[in-house]
């Protein structure tokens, strides 16, 4: 296969997935001191926890990360 060539897995393409994809760029916007950016993963990450079944997805943010 080629390594230009991937394919996502279904799991990745779940609600959970999205979230976790969301998580680690939040941990990436904090560690970068980028809060502005951060702030609106946050509000991504809480606005897809709503979307599922009774927000069963925790949407808490990132280890490290002060919200302003």
């Amino acid at each position: 296969m080629d390594d230009d060539a991937q394919t996502v897995p279904s799991d990745d393409l779940t609600a959970s997935g999205i979230v976790q994809c969301l998580r680690m760029l939040a941990e990436e916007a904090a560690a970068l001191r980028l809060g502005r950016t951060l702030a609106a993963l946050q509000t991504a990450i809480d606005v897809c926890a709503a979307e599922t079944d009774g927000g069963a997805i925790t949407a808490a943010a990132p280890p490290g990360a002060l919200l302003h």
